[in-house]
């Protein structure tokens, strides 16, 4: 249906929705968590590890690196349960640095030369649209749930959601486990429309693809990604080579232009529940002109 190389970009910019969604999740507590990349990494090197090496297919590989990644995912959150603000920030990112030198030393893995001959997956684009669909149902779920609710809390007031019962440490680990286990599986979906996989991909330089298109589409909401991914991604593979080398600074320049002048990013809450409004508004107008009309 559509061609490689356009197949090549909707994979990537459902990798960055993925990836992203799972930076949201600790970030409606208020918490900037960087291990997001590190787990990308970890999703990617097993499921290309997996699949070249034991012929797992893309839903093994995909749950595989899930689980995966929800493990290491946990361990470090143990520790993050006891910071918050900037000290997690600068916390999370030592994680880039330590998966970086690990992969570089692990000679099955392929080491500083990188894990390569990654099978081909057949109709990687469907697989991972149906994959984004089923994190996006359960973000969705998770954002209108209790847990939700009281992550948003913490956010607002630690104390205040202290005083309420709200265990925020407990939360804080799970908020932090979900999104490893987010960004593992936009790893692994990584791994196979890559099909080569380098320690030095896992960098700074992604981290900041991540934050640019988390602080631009929106940081509050989960629909925000789904337009600043393929907005952003499109200046790395559609414009001219002079401009694609300038990528990071013009990432860099955006970032702190949306901060400046809407902190909120391009999708808010607001904009959310007008849209809401006008949609409830013109569904009981049709109802009023045509009464079959139900929910």
């Amino acid at each position: 249906m559509f061609s490689t190389g356009t197949t090549y970009f909707l994979v990537i910019v459902i990798v960055y929705i993925c990836v992203i969604w799972g930076a949201l999740i600790p970030f409606r507590a208020g918490l900037l968590y960087n291990g997001t990349v590190y787990c990308m990494a970890i999703g990617g090197y097993f499921a290309g590890y997996m699949s070249k090496t034991f012929g797992w297919g893309f839903a093994a590989c995909v749950i595989g690196a899930m689980l995966i990644g929800t493990i290491f995912g946990f361990v470090p959150a143990l520790g993050f349960s006891r910071t918050s603000g900037i000290v997690t920030a600068v916390s999370s990112m030592a994680l880039i640095f330590i998966i970086q030198s690990v992969l570089r030393n692990l000679l099955f893995l392929g080491g500083a030369t990188g894990l390569v001959g990654i099978p081909k997956v057949p109709n990687l684009l469907q697989w991972s649209f149906i994959t984004l669909i089923i994190l996006g149902v359960f973000l969705h779920r998770l954002n209108n749930s209790r847990i939700g609710r009281a992550l948003e809390a913490i956010q607002t007031d630690p104390q205040m959601a202290q005083s309420l019962g709200i265990n925020t440490r407990d939360l804080t680990v799970l908020a932090l486990t979900l999104s490893s286990a987010f960004a593992a599986v936009g790893g692994a979906i990584y791994a196979f429309n890559i099909r080569v996989l380098y320690p030095g991909t896992y960098s700074f330089s992604l981290l900041l693809n991540v934050m640019t298109m988390l602080f631009v589409g929106g940081r509050y909401t989960q629909w925000g990604p789904i337009i600043s991914a393929p907005l952003l991604w499109s200046i790395t593979i559609f414009m001219p080579r002079s401009v694609q080398r300038l990528s990071n600074y013009i990432y860099a320049g955006i970032l702190i232009l949306i901060l400046m002048l809407r902190p909120e990013g391009i999708v808010t809450r607001s904009m959310l529940h007008k849209i809401k409004t006008f949609f409830s508004f013109l569904l009981d107008k049709a109802k009023r002109v045509d009464p079959s009309i139900s929910h």
